[in-house]
């Protein structure tokens, strides 16, 4: 009985308890399939010319079969209502059921994403936060990459990527998947240059 009330005791983790970017120089990297890259990136630039609605769609569903993950989606950001938020969008896989849902920019793996400007590395962040907790969702690793508007100095968002196993992802998967960020920043800022 004393050891459960201790265990009631023990604090809660913070962001920083559940960010395990560091791994992703240690894990061993799968075989890496520069080929299958360099299609994704065909693919999106022939999208881009013929149908530009489809590049982001298209582009969380490559980055999803590249890395193997089970669910995958970006968070855009959107700074109404203050201080912001990220509406989640074109979701593939198993979260898919949680398309346009919100998170607070200021309380989410995304935000931290953003604040570091870098690819991030997260486990079970239903630990820490509430709101992923609620939902009753078990997320072993969580692997986002800012979305920057090529040109911008600030990112529009992140793409992330989930799996349902520990140690699934490595420093390939997050290499790859902002090689193809930046390819879609550029993309992007095509598109909006050519709608001005």
């Amino acid at each position: 009985e004393a050891r459960a009330m201790l265990g009631a005791l023990k604090p809660l983790p913070s962001p920083a308890d559940l960010i395990i970017t560091r791994e992703l120089r240690t894990r061993p990297q799968k075989k890496t399939d520069y080929r299958r890259e360099k299609l994704a990136i065909e693919d999106l630039a022939s999208r881009m010319i013929d149908r530009p609605q489809d590049i982001l769609p298209r582009f969380v569903v490559l980055a999803q079969d590249i890395t193997g993950a089970v669910a995958s989606g970006l968070s855009l950001y959107e700074d109404t209502p203050a201080p912001g938020v990220f509406r989640w969008k074109h979701l593939h896989g198993s979260l898919a059921r949680f398309e346009g849902a919100t998170t607070p920019r200021q309380f989410s793996p995304c935000g931290v994403t953003l604040d570091q400007d870098a690819p991030l590395l997260m486990r079970n962040p239903e630990q820490y936060y509430d709101w992923v907790a609620q939902t009753n969702m078990e997320l072993p690793e969580v692997l986002l990459v800012p979305l920057h508007l090529k040109g911008g100095d600030v990112p529009i968002g992140t793409l992330w990527m989930v799996s349902d196993t520990y140690g699934h992802f490595d420093g390939g998967d997050a290499r790859a998947l902002t090689e193809l960020a930046s390819f879609v920043g550029t993309a992007l800022r095509i598109l909006r240059t050519e709608e001005r």
